[in-house]
């Protein structure tokens, strides 16, 4: 692939379950707050890239790991208006990572947790950045596979946490565990702040900042980014853009395109481009 300043581009490597590809050069984009449903592992080549995750700033610079786990509230972007930077980023599905850690441990592993969103690992960097080409350069799935195992094997020993911390809120039912489980099954829908809150059974500042606090987003961008997820599942299975943003509940396409070059970096075109 052509290293052209500026260019972005997110992929999935043929013959290869579970693993999503992004790479961008000279990149000033800024992301909102987010988060996915798997993890991601990136290094950064040139520049720095900040981010606030965790309840911190983190500072990612040249030859720097960042690690995000699932449902892992995070924002990102070059430090200052006229900051770039260049990145990769694997991203993960979480069976496939709980999976490779049950291979390590020969038996059920949890759920593998990174405490630190940048850690600095010369070798771990090394191997990120040579898995991540690759994927680009055709090499036979044994080699990538392998690769992946070494990879994940050096993330794994190095930096992984247990006891695994879980999603927010999960497996309990307070009164935002409710508006989320109701959004999660209702994002398609225009759903009222008055709504929530007769769901939460609370009033509606209390639950505004409540589920702020839990979740790391307000209910509408959490909405949002539930919509986004669709969309993404929508195109890979080759829905049209535009249907995939109807049926997700966004008021028409061009809505959607921002929505999704926001949080993902890629128009919804370049996200399901040829696979490789």
């Amino acid at each position: 692939m052509p290293k052209i300043a500026g260019a972005t581009r997110y992929w999935r490597p043929k013959g290869l379950e579970g693993i999503d590809l992004f790479w961008s050069q000279a990149s000033r984009h800024q992301f909102p707050r987010h988060s996915h449903e798997g993890y991601a592992l990136g290094v950064v080549e040139q520049g720095a890239h900040v981010l606030a995750a965790r309840g911190r700033a983190w500072v990612a610079r040249r030859g720097d790991v960042i690690t995000v786990n699932p449902e892992d509230t995070h924002d990102g972007g070059p430090p200052g208006a006229d900051g770039s930077y260049t990145y990769r980023v694997i991203y993960l599905d979480p069976a496939a990572l709980r999976r490779i850690a049950g291979e390590l441990k020969g038996a059920a592993a949890e759920m593998p947790f990174f405490a630190a969103a940048v850690v600095t690992d010369a070798r771990l960097a090394r191997q990120v950045i040579e898995l991540h080409a690759s994927f680009e350069s055709g090499n036979s799935r044994l080699e990538s596979e392998s690769r992946l195992l070494a990879t994940t094997l050096s993330l794994l020993l190095k930096h992984a946490k247990t006891p695994v911390a879980p999603a927010p809120g999960r497996g309990v039912n307070g009164p935002v565990e409710r508006v989320r489980d109701y959004l999660e099954a209702r994002f398609a829908e225009d759903i009222s702040l008055a709504e929530l809150a007769e769901v939460a059974g609370v009033d509606r500042f209390r639950l505004l900042r409540e589920f702020r606090r839990r979740f790391g987003l307000p209910p509408h961008a959490f909405q949002t980014q539930l919509r986004l997820r669709s969309v993404r599942r929508r195109l890979l299975a080759g829905e049209p853009a535009v249907e995939a943003a109807l049926a997700a509940g966004f008021a028409d396409q061009s809505h959607m395109i921002r929505k999704f070059k926001a949080v993902y970096g890629v128009t919804p075109g370049q996200y399901r481009g040829p696979l490789q």
